[in-house]
């Protein structure tokens, strides 16, 4: 297996920015509780002075889809006049996101090998080749996200999940599960750090880039892990150790330009 220095990532310089102010899902491990912490798209001009890329999300319609449509325009005409580059988080939708080749600079998507566990998570019927299906052929970069633990902190879908991803993509952020106040999940327990080890050395195995991304339990969990995976793979997210961090932006926007450097 090739090992490379891990590179630390700090997301900060770029902006994540919400199209809804609520979610209809109502998902057991968020219940929107991450859309309070993103900035509403119709304040986004105030932050252009600050940030040049923005992460684009929002909450889900009972589809899977994000609305985005409404904001297209806006987001068109502000990525054009100030040089703005845009990751966009784009839910499950039903079909291919072609509205958004000529504004994303990135696409980023949540992946489950298995249905079942995706529809007891969302509420949302798709199988993991209709998810394929609707991310491929886009002319845009894509990168694809496992949540590891993400039913409760148990081990379900993840390692189908990494054997299907790893015939389409050849780049992958593993978040980890975060029980969170006020969700059906918050009484659950993160998993087991050397879980969280095993599993992104099968995945590293499997994928050229592997990155942790930045959902993961803070403290002395990820303190334990990050020292845990220091050499087993290509980047990180947060480092506790401030000293590793090389790249400054959206993880997504870090694996693209190795992408396009051919790291």
């Amino acid at each position: 297996m090739e090992v490379k220095i891990l590179i630390g990532i700090n997301p900060g310089a770029t902006l994540p920015v919400t199209v809804t102010k609520s979610c209809a899902l109502n998902c057991p491990h968020c219940n929107s509780h991450y859309l309070k912490g993103m900035v509403y798209i119709d304040d986004i001009e105030k932050y252009i002075p600050r940030f040049k890329s923005f992460l684009i999300s929002g909450g889900m319609l009972p589809d899977g889809r994000i609305p985005y449509e409404n904001h297209l325009g806006k987001l068109k005409k502000l990525k054009v006049e100030y040089g703005l580059t845009y990751n966009f988080h784009i839910g499950f939708p039903p079909k291919k996101p072609v509205e958004l080749i000529d504004v994303a600079d990135v696409i980023s998507f949540d992946f489950f090998g298995d249905s079942e566990i995706l529809r007891k998570i969302y509420g949302i019927v798709r199988e993991p080749e209709e998810i394929i299906n609707t991310v491929t052929d886009l002319g845009i970069h894509t990168v694809p996200h496992i949540t590891f633990g993400i039913f409760c902190g148990r081990i379900t879908h993840e390692y189908k999940a990494v054997d299907i991803l790893s015939k389409y993509f050849d780049k992958l952020v593993v978040n980890v599960f975060i029980p969170t106040s006020g969700t059906a999940f918050e009484n659950c327990q993160p998993p087991d750090t050397d879980n969280v080890v095993e599993f992104l050395m099968y995945a590293k195995s499997k994928i050229k880039n592997v990155v942790t991304g930045c959902m993961m339990p803070r403290g002395e969990y990820r303190k334990n892990l990050q020292e845990k995976i220091e050499n087993l793979i290509d980047g990180i997210v947060k480092p506790v150790n401030k000293e590793q961090v090389k790249f400054y932006g959206c993880c997504s926007f870090y694996l693209k330009k190795s992408n396009e450097e051919g790291v």
